[in-house]
């Protein structure tokens, strides 16, 4: 059974400075059965949602910084013996379990509803998440060959932690605690985050740490004693690893243990994974018995489903999580109960508060957040904030005036039945945020938009330094230069080896540098270029690369390839990239299928395609590019190498428009990410964005552009269209 976070006291003010009391004057609502409808305005911007719920965890990175989106906050805790991770919640302490229920469980949300964040363009940022998150992992578990030796469970005293408040930038070093024989609950919750961070984007170092954590867990069977998340059990932690490393290996042993997760009793948690082990099991083995048993019975009325007062939001932002899951796999139609249920989380409830930070005009602004507060010591707002309330006076806490926006965070919500709240900083209980909370807010707006696909994104948030499409154009500079620094030719013969069928490879020495910036396009060669013959069948293509920084770091990207037959254009792409990164080397492999591999028609010019959305390195080097092909031409070739002397080229971010003005939604001559943008709010709001409905609507001659795909309708497969020709992924409409 689940224990309430009270046991943990994770963010008591142990100065006793502050003393929550039970309600706060007119900043309560109380009324009886509250009913959570599906009509609040703007309630189903689904895809604004997901974007906003990731934000929330540029506020709490922890370490290097660099990657984060957020104006207000930089690298911090950059002392501690192993940097990085995420703070846990509006402190800046970091425990095991919820460090890995959230990146698993974030895990989890892509490798549903990866086309929701596909669709809307949040792919890459929460890959920028997750592996920030399995990168501490790595960086926490130290390996003798495939043997964990010594394992960092936590960082940070809990009571020392409490006692700051302040920015975590100005936070000193904190004290870890590590282990060598426990925290088994801890080392399967990491391994599981690794499995489904390999599965969704295939850095097979996840997988050789995940494999040694699950193998460490059960070793030793032994919780972590924590100060303030102990845990009940491992075996429902365990049986979670096991679902994702079946899915990740396809290992039969790790199914056969990922059915050994007891009774569930409580929603998918940190410390209660007994429902995501179901679900997973469900996929896996196809027996939805389990978790189909536990969620329709709490997946239905139209009452707010309230089971705790601690993080009632959350608790139910994950149950809409679970139940979408299961709706998608037909376990059930949950569909319309989680639409419900979050039109009460985002302002259809009795408080008018939407408990998303950010998000809307009457969203809590209060969150208990050190570093979004505005203040730097308790007796900063100890001294200004308190307010009468009736014939009594109590602490009211509101943020200062050196406070930020919190974009994204979910807050505690009602702490009763009745929908009481208190839009309070000092009310930990009602306004609690915390890395776990957003966890399944994430997967809950994910799986709405899979399912209804409705909204729009922001293309300027304040307060925001990234915005994420399907490639990051930065608001203010969609119109900047992006350089590609090439080589003049400079021509050798080298011998290529294909070998026998089946295992013959062709090796191109390509020496080729890049200078990246964010929006740059895909590069490319043609497969005859490549040495590849006109009958081969291409299995995997690698792709070696090297930089002169010290690492290459995070990285984004994709592969693909083309073929032109007369006049037509035939065009696959992946994102299911595998990468293997030693310092500042490494491989990035495309697993070819062979239902791609069969249009690769060299006679016909086709391309290899190497797209780079997002890295932190810089400027790189492609060494080589080694392609391994069936082997159907046979013969031993000799291909010519081109390597190069450095010039200069730059290529505009946006991309000049045909005569047609095909794909020119906003109609300034060019196509770009903001006609992509209006399109996809035309699709979802025609009540708002079209045609003479408001200063920001559709013209008849854009919304004619607009029509890239001939189907005589605005919808948002027009607006993908536009994003991968200005991506360069496509030529022409």
């Amino acid at each position: 059974m689940y224990k309430s976070k009270i046991t943990r006291l994770k963010s008591a003010v142990l100065s006793g400075v502050i003393a929550v009391t039970a309600a706060v004057g007119s900043m309560s609502a109380a009324v009886t059965s509250p009913q959570a409808t599906a009509d609040a305005a703007e309630s189903n911007n689904y895809a604004r949602l997901l974007q906003y719920s990731l934000y929330f965890y540029d506020a709490n990175m922890c370490g290097d910084n660099s990657t984060g989106g957020l104006s207000w906050r930089s690298s911090c805790h950059t002392d501690d013996e192993v940097p990085g991770g995420f703070h846990d919640a509006g402190d800046h302490a970091m425990f095991g379990l919820p460090q890995g229920f959230t990146a698993s469980t974030l895990g989890w949300a892509y490798y549903e509803f990866g086309d929701a964040f596909d669709e809307t363009g949040q792919t890459a940022h929460l890959k920028n998440i997750t592996n920030h998150f399995c990168e501490f992992f790595k960086k926490s578990t130290k390996l003798s060959g495939d043997t964990v030796t010594n394992f960092l469970y936590q960082k940070g005293d809990g009571t020392v932690d409490h006692s700051y408040w302040g920015p975590p930038e100005k936070q000193g070093r904190r004290e870890m605690f590590w282990t060598s024989n426990g925290a088994s609950d801890i080392a399967a919750e990491y391994a599981a985050a690794l499995a489904a961070n390999y599965k969704n984007f295939g850095n097979a170092e996840d997988l050789k740490y995940a494999k040694a954590l699950y193998k460490f867990s059960k070793q030793y069977n032994q919780a972590a004693s924590n100060q303030f998340y102990g845990s009940n059990s491992v075996a429902d932690d365990q049986a979670w690893a096991a679902g994702w490393l079946y899915i990740a290996t396809g290992d039969s042993s790790y199914l056969n243990d990922s059915k050994n997760f007891p009774k569930v009793g409580w929603v998918h948690g940190w410390n209660d994974t007994h429902l995501g082990a179901a679900c997973l099991y469900g996929e896996n083995a196809k027996d939805w018995s389990s978790a189909n048993g536990f969620i329709s019975s709490k997946a239905q009325g139209s009452n707010y489903m309230f089971l705790d007062k601690w993080g009632s939001a959350r608790l139910n932002c994950s149950m809409q999580f679970t139940a979408l899951v299961a709706t998608k796999h037909g376990a059930g139609n949950y569909t319309d109960w989680a639409k419900g249920q979050m039109n009460y989380i985002l302002g259809n409830n009795p408080a008018n508060t939407c408990f998303v930070t950010g998000f809307a005009s009457n969203s809590a602004k209060n969150a208990h957040h050190r570093a979004a507060s505005g203040y730097s010591s308790y007796s900063e707002f100890d001294m200004n904030n308190w307010n009468p309330d009736g014939n009594h006076m109590q602490p009211f806490c509101q943020y200062g005036g050196n406070s930020h926006t919190l974009i994204g965070a979910l807050v505690g919500g009602p702490c009763d039945a009745s929908g009481s709240y208190h839009d309070n900083m000092a009310d930990y209980i009602c306004n609690e945020v915390a890395i776990d909370y957003n966890a399944g807010l994430v997967g809950a707006a994910a799986g709405l938009y899979h399912f209804y696909k409705t909204g729009s994104i922001d293309s300027n948030i304040n307060g925001v330094t990234k915005i994420y499409s399907e490639t990051y154009i930065p608001p203010t500079t969609q119109s900047t230069q992006s350089e590609i620094v090439t080589q003049a030719p400079v021509t050798t013969t080298e011998p290529t080896v294909t070998g026998t069928p089946g295992d013959g490879y062709i090796e191109y020495k390509a020496n080729q540098k890049v200078v990246y910036e964010q929006g740059m396009e895909m590069i490319g060669w043609e497969w005859a270029d490549l040495g590849v013959g006109a009958k081969d069948k291409v299995s995997k293509v690698e792709v070696n690369i090297s930089t002169n920084k010290s690492s290459l770091g995070k990285w984004q990207g994709a592969f693909g390839t083309s073929t032109t037959v007369a006049a037509d254009k035939y065009w696959t792409m992946t994102k299911d990239m595998q990468e293997t990164f030693s310092g500042n080397k490494g491989t990035i492999t495309w697993e070819i299928p062979s239902s791609t591999s069969s249009i690769i028609q060299t006679q016909y010019n086709g391309e290899l395609k190497f797209g780079v959305w997002w890295i932190d390195c810089g400027e790189f080097t492609i060494d080589s590019i080694k392609i391994y092909t069936d082997g159907s031409s046979t013969q031993t070739t000799t291909t010519t190498t081109t390597t190069q002397a450095p010039t200069t080229t730059t290529q505009p971010t946006s991309i000049s428009l045909p005569p047609t003005k095909l794909g020119d939604a906003n109609c300034d001559g060019s196509v770009n990410i903001a006609d992509a943008v209006l399109v996809m709010q035309v699709a979802t709001n025609p009540d708002k964005y079209d045609v003479g409905k408001s200063s920001k609507s559709i013209t008849a001659t854009g919304k004619a552009n607009a029509d890239v795909n001939f189907d005589g309708r605005i919808t948002n497969q027009d607006a993908l269209l536009i994003q991968k020709f200005k991506l360069g992924l496509i030529t022409s409409f």
